[in-house]
């Protein structure tokens, strides 16, 4: 099943690209800032809508913040709830219709337990990379059908194995299927 809704963990995305949360709130929020503005570029150019969660469990009297910036929903978190949690919960709610962005082994753990597809935050960051301006020429100049690559396929398997040698396990072909839309 491909996923309908994007969840991402903001300070662990925010940690992979360099800019651990101490940092972040130092520098003031622009980093914060820009980086939700790509995501709603992104968000536009594979038409999936995305919740960014931040930590504030450490912000005292804060009650749990929701606002929407550039079609992007962003979250912050209660006084003393973790990103993480808030994170649980949504993938209890939305179930196998979401994709998680994180690195935390809890997270991930949860996620799988429930069928949501997870995505780790360094693969996340090479996909965000490339920019929407990429991907939009890309499927403009493929027609709108994604044409398939047989050179992506190609694995190396051992001599003992049955089947088709030049095509990809099951799970892998799923999962690659499902990160071309990302």
């Amino acid at each position: 099943m491909t996923p309908k809704h994007l969840i991402i963990d903001g300070y662990n995305v925010l940690g992979a690209m360099g800019l651990p949360p101490q940092r972040v709130i130092g520098q003031g929020e622009g980093h914060r800032d820009h980086f939700v503005s790509r995501l709603g570029l992104y968000s536009q150019a594979i038409h999936c809508p995305i919740t960014v969660i931040f930590d504030a469990w450490r912000q005292p009297g804060n009650m749990r913040q929701t606002s929407h910036q550039t079609g992007v929903t962003v979250m912050f978190s209660s006084e003393g709830e973790r990103a993480d949690q808030v994170i649980q919960q949504l993938i209890r709610q939305f179930g196998n219709e979401t994709a998680v962005v994180s690195s935390d082994l809890e997270v991930i753990n949860v996620a799988r337990a429930f069928g949501a597809f997870v995505i780790r935050s360094e693969e996340f960051l090479t996909r965000l990379q490339k920019g929407s301006q990429q991907r939009t020429s890309v499927r403009s100049a493929r027609g709108t059908s994604d044409a398939k690559d047989e050179s992506d396929d190609v694995s190396i398997r051992g001599k003992d194995k049955k089947g088709n040698p030049r095509k990809l396990p099951k799970k892998l072909r799923q999962r690659n299927r499902i990160m071309k839309r990302f």
